[in-house]
């Protein structure tokens, strides 16, 4: 019983972080990244990342710590973020990329 309802925990709280990953994603990235079509903004468009290859990076793993690199230390074109974000912050809009 015990582990059951430590799956749903785990599975709701996955799921509030994706959430608020969301929200923190419309607010700092999607003028930018679109999420739900392929079109490109100023940066590559998001959709697809949960199969695993970053856009615009020559085949680079859509790896957590890939992301979260990229939001840190931003480049070609795409402002650095490392200041500007809290790492829970940043942990929740990589959660919501990773389901893109």
């Amino acid at each position: 019983m015990r582990a059951g309802l430590a799956i749903v925990a785990a599975f709701w709280g996955a799921s509030a972080v994706a959430a608020d990953g969301k929200a923190l994603f419309e607010k700092n990235c999607a003028f930018c990244h679109a999420s739900t079509t392929e079109e490109k903004r100023l940066g590559p468009s998001l959709k697809g990342l949960k199969n695993g290859v970053l856009p615009d990076a020559i085949g680079k793993a859509a790896t957590r710590e890939n992301i979260l690199k990229k939001i840190d230390d931003g480049g070609g074109g795409m402002p650095v973020f490392r200041e500007l974000l809290s790492k829970e912050e940043k942990e929740a809009i990589v959660s919501y990329t990773m389901t893109l």
